[in-house]
């Protein structure tokens, strides 16, 4: 029995030396590579994504960054004191507040502005942010409030669609007359000893900034006289530029761009030879300027208790210049007219340069038809 138990353990113990010998020696010989399987359909091919550079850069670029920013800093837009002393419909143009909303609906004068009034900025004329972008790449820079044609709305306009067919129709809301030359009527009662006359003082006129009007060559008096008026809408400043081509054009000296003045090198262009040496192109702002002197004579001597002349002026060439009445009169309609035309020109302040043979016929009939009177 001994025997049998010592022979069992014996085997075990050989037993587990085989395995261990087996598992422990092994290595595997790997065997030929297979054949390559059969190739895979191509994939679909993704959609492209965005031209970040392109459209990007359409925005944030160095002329957004640098020089818009520069040049608006020197323009007539960027100051606080437009919004000084201004209130209700006033503030429509001369506060971010009042020019979103009434740009929008195309009201000059009712006030939409109910709280605080800020300052011009660069969001007041373009909606701007992110969600524009695609506007702005698509051609409307930069997604302005009033990019579409525009319908005057002025007091008394003649009230026609103008489109000038690019950004300068955002212009056209603020740099309007605000009350046309037949905007203001005649006193019609016959009783009255103001029968036929018109009440005039310091804010009588268009209102400054007209330049779209005096540009198109509408709503100024229309008096008869030897100089005739050219055609509505054929004036060259009209249909061979516009407010961007010459207000807005590449900066130079601080000019152009968003400063809004314009860059004399634009004007010659157009204008060549000796004589375009300043805006006063070829002396044409002189002729007008002499004009309008002539005009404010003829008033002063019809009404030298109601109206003056400027003396002593900073610069010499504006002695000579209208002096308004600093309270209410009444002038009869015909000498009102003509004062409404020296207005027109003078509160648009090119001295004639946005349409120069318009001005000159105003200037002249309205001279002409003064002189007539004793």
């Amino acid at each position: 029995m001994k025997n049998f138990k010592l022979i069992l353990n014996v085997l075990v113990v050989v037993t587990s030396f085989m395995f261990f010998q087996c598992t422990s020696d092994y290595t595997p010989i790997p065997g030929p590579a297979g054949a390559d399987g059969a190739q895979g359909l191509d994939g679909a091919d993704g959609v492209d994504g965005a031209d970040g550079g392109n459209t990007c850069l359409k925005c944030h670029n160095s002329d957004y960054k640098v020089i818009q920013n520069s040049t608006y800093l020197s323009s007539g837009h960027d100051i606080a004191a437009a919004l000084a002393g201004r209130s209700g419909a006033c503030l429509n143009c001369h506060s971010n507040e009042g020019y979103i909303a009434s740009v929008a609906l195309r009201d000059l004068t009712t006030s939409y502005v109910t709280g605080t009034a800020t300052k011009i900025t660069c969001s007041t004329c373009h909606s701007g942010g992110h969600t524009s972008a695609g506007v702005a790449v698509s051609g409307t820079d930069a997604a302005l409030r009033a990019a579409g044609s525009y319908q005057l709305v002025g007091v008394g306009t003649s009230a026609p669609v103008i489109d000038y067919g690019n950004n300068s129709n955002n212009c056209i809301h603020c740099h309007q007359v605000r009350r046309a030359g037949a905007g203001y009527v005649a006193n019609s009662d016959s009783t009255s000893p103001n029968f036929g006359k018109v009440a005039i003082s310091g804010s009588y006129g268009p209102h400054y900034g007209g330049a779209v009007t005096l540009l198109e060559g509408i709503d100024a008096n229309l008096i008869a006289g030897s100089t005739a008026y050219p055609t509505a809408g054929s004036n060259p400043h009209r249909t061979g530029a516009s407010c961007v081509s010459c207000h807005m054009g590449s900066e130079s000296g601080g000019l152009g761009n968003h400063s809004f003045k314009p860059v004399l090198e634009n004007c010659k262009k157009c204008h060549t030879g000796a004589g375009v040496v300043s805006y006063d192109i070829n002396g044409g702002q002189t002729v007008v300027k002499n004009l309008m002197k002539d005009l404010a004579k003829e008033i002063v001597r019809l009404y030298p208790a109601n109206f003056s002349l400027t003396t002593g002026s900073a610069d010499p060439k504006d002695d000579g210049m209208l002096v308004m009445p600093s309270s209410s009169v009444q002038i009869p309609e015909r000498v009102a007219k003509a004062v409404y035309n020296y207005r027109f020109l003078y509160q648009d302040h090119s001295y004639g340069l946005h349409n120069p043979t318009y001005a000159k016929a105003l200037m002249n009939n309205s001279i002409a038809d003064l002189k007539l009177i004793p």
